[in-house]
């Protein structure tokens, strides 16, 4: 009787075994296909793919990170090379001004190489205004950078944008290298013409001391060039410390000279006098030699400076045209370099006022 009771509470134990491993076994089959709850669970490959598209996003946003940094930096790079040749092309934009009209030989290609210059100019300003707007973008925020391939600013937008830049800094030394080289062709262009002037001149008139003159045999008084060997004296001045004036000629084609201080601020007072009326000034005389100062002692007595006290002879004096109607006293142009000469160091003299001891509208001196 107890070995069979045994054997049944055996046998019963045994089924329930049986029965709570197939419960455990469908559990597991069903949390496999079903949901359980609110949470649905993932197979492992699927994490693995998750976990890849991740990676590949991350990478790609380091890579636009570092492609925006070195945008930035090369950007920068084109700017501090912009900023150099602008100011390179400054230092030399007023000597003469490039975006005014030229006068003398060859004038239409110094004004076409001065409107080349003036664009190009314009160029670069609008290239380096839009390189430094998108600087701009890409920097602010602090450490922040967008990498968002719809952003408005990229690295490739940045190095395009240099690039830009680059060709318009390049187009500017181009065209300032031709301003400057058309210059220096109307230079050389004004001293040939002055030469043969000098060997078509008349013969001079039986008296006149090898001076060239006009067909009733006066005297044309003309500027005297300086010499190298010149001593620094008063009429001796030596070609060393003498500049040439940029624009005009006397009246048969000589080249004007000055001490180089008077020469750059006559320059200025130029550009100023061309803004207010659309012309250079006009000169007649400026160096005078010792050698001419006896001369025209000789022939003016008492009206020409003794010989070695003219204001001419130490480079810093300036007859402009005997033309009364243009320079004379009243007139708007006289008036005009009375009144703004002294900002530029050049003054009429009160003994050469229509006032004065020796009236001549004409005579202007540097005296800064």
């Amino acid at each position: 009787m107890l070995a069979s009771r045994a054997r049944l509470i055996a046998g019963v134990g045994a089924a329930l075994a049986i029965v709570a491993i197939g419960v455990a076994v469908f559990a597991l089959q069903s949390a496999r296909t079903s949901p359980v709850g609110d949470v649905a669970l993932v197979a492992p490959e699927a994490v693995v793919v998750l976990d890849s598209e991740r990676g590949l996003v991350a990478a790609g946003a380091r890579l636009d990170a570092a492609a925006l940094a070195h945008g930035v930096r090369q950007a920068r790079v084109h700017l501090q090379a912009a900023a150099a040749t602008a100011d390179a092309v400054a230092q030399t934009a007023t000597q003469p001004s490039a975006d005014q009209p030229s006068d003398g030989p060859d004038a239409d290609a110094v004004d076409a190489a001065g409107a080349q210059l003036t664009a190009s100019v314009a160029g670069l300003d609008t290239a380096v205004a839009r390189l430094e707007g998108l600087v701009a973008v890409a920097v602010s925020g602090g450490a922040a950078i967008v990498r968002d391939a719809t952003a408005a600013v990229s690295g490739a937008a940045l190095i395009t944008a240099g690039m830009e830049a680059e060709s318009a800094r390049a187009a500017l030394e181009a065209a300032h290298r031709g301003w400057l080289a058309a210059l220096d062709a109307q230079a050389a262009e004004q001293a040939r013409l002055a030469e043969e002037a000098r060997a078509s001149a008349a013969d001079p008139a039986p008296g006149a001391d090898g001076r060239p003159t006009d067909s009733a045999g006066d005297i044309l008084w003309v500027t005297s060039v300086p010499t190298a060997e010149g001593d620094g004296s008063n009429g001796h001045l030596p070609m060393s410390v003498m500049c040439h004036i940029p624009w005009g000629t006397d009246q048969l084609g000589y080249a004007q000279y000055l001490r180089c201080d008077a020469a750059d601020a006559l320059t200025g007072l130029n550009d100023a006098f061309r803004a207010a009326f659309g012309e250079s000034i006009a000169m007649d005389l400026t160096y005078r030699s010792y050698a001419d100062q006896v001369a025209m002692k000789a022939a003016f007595g008492a009206l020409a400076a003794r010989p070695g006290t003219s204001s001419h002879g130490l480079g810093t004096a300036l007859d402009v045209q005997e033309w009364p109607d243009v320079y004379g006293f009243g007139t708007e142009r006289y008036a005009w370099l009375v009144e703004n000469g002294p900002a530029h160091g050049w003054h009429a003299p009160a003994r050469v006022r229509e006032d004065g001891p020796h009236p001549e509208y004409w005579h202007f001196e540097y005296a800064p």
